[in-house]
């Protein structure tokens, strides 16, 4: 498979491309500037180009099979740009001709009850409600597609360093948490599942997310 991924330089986006690479994919990692790649993405393809030039965006991921997104705001960035970044994928996927796009999205855009997502309830944290917001955007954005065939997959609410488990949940719609009510993965078995989907195409048009 003929992977372009944003945000391959990520926590989340170098564990996504090496999984990719391991299972024999072809992954071009899109960044903004011009940089020495880490040494998880030995054996990826550099491409140089800016999310908000559609044109150079086309010209980088024609031809590949799926766009992936693992874009997240840098510090001092608006964190409103989650939902332009949305629009701004979708744009270039249709301009190149790429059928797909999978995105990492939110934790708060699950259902924790029907009809109630986690960003909703009177627990969530302050400090993380305008990326869950934003988040949800991009997400309103996507539901609105029908000639790109995408998947939002929300990590865990809790995602970070840690060991890779091999072992994992990945559920549609409603949020998951283990027998002690945390909702956590590591960004390593993040990026084996977010492969699993790219493998899978098993949630077309819908929210995912994977946890422990």
């Amino acid at each position: 498979m003929k992977i372009a991924l944003v945000g391959a330089t990520g926590n989340i986006g170098r564990q996504i491309a090496r999984h990719a690479l391991a299972r024999g994919h072809q992954v071009t990692a899109i960044v903004r500037s011009q940089k020495e790649l880490p040494a998880e993405l030995d054996g990826a393809k550099l491409a140089i180009a800016a999310l908000d030039d559609s044109a150079a965006m086309a010209a980088v991921i024609a031809g590949h099979d799926v766009l992936a997104s693992a874009y997240g705001p840098r510090p001092g960035d608006d964190i409103g740009q989650i939902a332009v970044v949305a629009g701004q994928l979708l744009q270039a996927a249709r301009q190149a001709g790429v059928p797909r796009l999978v995105v990492v999205g939110g934790a708060g855009s699950l259902e924790v009850a029907p009809g109630v997502q986690l960003v909703d309830t009177p627990d969530f944290p302050a400090a993380y409600k305008p990326y869950a917001l934003a988040a949800r955007e991009a997400l309103k954005q996507l539901q609105a597609v029908q000639d790109i065939d995408w998947t939002f997959f929300s990590p865990a609410a809790e995602i970070g360093p840690g060991e890779e488990r091999g072992q994992y949940r990945v559920q549609a719609r409603t949020f998951l948490a283990d027998a002690e009510g945390h909702s956590r993965i590591s960004y390593a078995d993040y990026g084996a599942a977010f492969v699993q989907e790219l493998e899978t195409h098993a949630h077309p048009h819908q929210i995912i997310t994977a946890a422990y």
